[in-house]
């Protein structure tokens, strides 16, 4: 008990600095590495990202790594992958193994691929000929435990990189979650908090950021190689607080809601609602909205649960998505649990 006390400390007094160091201070657009910050998981995509006290297989290291406890069968497979805005793409791949006493263990791994840019310059508004690529990947690490029958703890470390052409950068971060299954509501209740992407500054560097460099003053306008310094950019710290119930749940029809607000670092506070309506615990119907975003709002999906049918527990979910200005996208995810 002891040992948990220490851990929600800790938990709490780092989300207190953070909310202090953010107080009177506009951060807004001076995160890197925002790939960190889009959903996976058609399900509670398709739930307006109300995921912290939802997620309940694989994608749970994505959203709260110590919801990976609440997976009830010895493992969890998840893949997803969708066209993200401006012809890029999404994919995500996270798998959860669970080791009995000593708790579950799990991989993921996220990589938007934004394609191949043709290069321009003043001179060659059309294209010069010259194509390059950029990307952005997460790799995380996370382990999670039930220190009750009702509450649990989880913990993910995480790389990220992203590339530019030649110019690369890189950084590592941690993420903090708890989860606590009430007594309220016929047990069904849950409330859960995690602390996503604390981490080190991500640092640029690469052949591209190679220039030369000609001497002010000097009298044969002398030029000299030289290297461009980039600063330090922060990683997007979000907190994420969220609750969730099944209003009704039997064996014909279930009725899922959440509610999750999120802080993040360089945004203002966004808040996210969704709602799943089961049937036989084979089909699902799902909506959500989203406040305080830019272009999204609301969302919409279904999900197929085959173990009712063929005894093996796989599931595909779908979500719309509607971008406003941007054309409206459409996500699959597929989940084996064994």
């Amino acid at each position: 008990m002891q040992a948990l006390q220490k851990i929600l400390s800790i938990f709490i007094v780092t989300i207190l600095l953070g909310s202090i160091q953010a107080q009177d201070v506009d951060y807004s657009g001076t995160s890197a590495a925002n790939l960190l910050k889009i959903p996976v998981g058609a399900r509670i995509a398709a739930m307006g990202d109300a995921g912290s006290a939802l997620a309940d297989d694989a994608t749970s290291l994505f959203w709260n790594p110590a919801a990976a406890a609440r997976i009830n069968s010895f493992g969890s497979i998840s893949i997803s992958t969708m066209n993200w805005l401006v012809d890029s793409r999404l994919s995500y791949l996270a798998g959860v193994i669970n080791l009995g006493g000593f708790g579950y263990v799990g991989v993921d791994f996220e990589y938007l691929d934004y394609g191949n840019m043709e290069v321009t310059t003043v001179y060659d508004q059309d294209g010069t000929g010259r194509y390059v690529s950029a990307s952005d990947l997460v790799f995380g690490l996370a382990y999670a435990r039930k220190l009750t029958d009702r509450f649990s703890f989880g913990i993910k470390l995480k790389y990220i990189g992203e590339k530019l052409a030649s110019v690369s950068g890189s950084a590592f971060g941690v993420d903090i979650g708890a989860d606590f299954q009430t007594s309220f509501f016929d047990n069904n209740f849950r409330i859960s908090a995690a602390l996503s992407n604390f981490g080190t500054q991500m640092k640029f560097e690469g052949y591209d950021l190679e220039v030369v460099y000609t001497v002010p003053g000097s009298p044969s306008n002398k030029q000299v190689p030289a290297t461009l310094k980039t600063r330090g950019w922060e990683i997007p710290l979000l907190f994420r607080f969220g609750v969730s119930n099944y209003f009704i749940k039997n064996k014909n029809i279930s009725l899922l809601a959440a509610y999750e607000v999120m802080d993040s670092r360089d945004y203002e506070v966004r808040h996210n609602l969704g709602a799943e309506f089961g049937y036989r615990g084979m089909f699902f119907l799902r909506g959500g909205y989203k406040f305080n975003y830019d272009e999204v709002t609301y969302t919409a999906g279904f999900g197929l649960n085959f173990a009712p049918l063929i005894d093996f527990g796989l599931v595909i979910d779908y979500v719309f998505l509607d971008y406003g200005v941007f054309e409206s996208l459409h996500q699959f995810s597929i989940a084996v649990n064994f």
